[in-house]
């Protein structure tokens, strides 16, 4: 992330219309330019997430009398598997705080399996 800042910035020397970043100050007489109040930093924050999906199919028990099982049910689940948004930099549901932990994807299998 810090090397985006320094790569595609605004400067005197690089007078990029379209930087993804304004002009940054680093003397003492000039840093408050940077904590100056701007819609340069406004992103749209629309997004579509599949926040939590389980798939499962139930074996028919016809099928399991012969190994003596009375059902078998196998299972799939997931967590923020997909996230449909503009906002490339970072998890949209962050917010500003680009810095923080991103959110964690999650994938489940498993079975459940009853005996007679």
């Amino acid at each position: 992330m810090l090397q985006a800042f320094a790569d595609d910035h605004w400067s005197e020397s690089d007078r990029n219309l379209y930087a993804l970043y304004p002009r940054f100050a680093t003397a003492s007489n000039q840093i408050t330019n940077n904590l100056q109040t701007s819609t340069w930093w406004m992103r749209n924050g629309s997004f579509l997430r599949l926040k939590s999906v389980e798939l499962g199919y139930s074996l028919s028990p016809q099928l399991l009398q012969r190994l003596r099982i009375k059902s078998l049910r196998l299972y799939a689940s997931g967590m923020n598997l997909l996230t449909i948004s503009g906002f490339k930099l970072w998890d949209v549901e962050q917010g500003g705080n680009g810095f923080a932990y991103p959110i964690q994807k999650v994938v489940n299998i498993g079975a459940q399996i009853s005996i007679n």
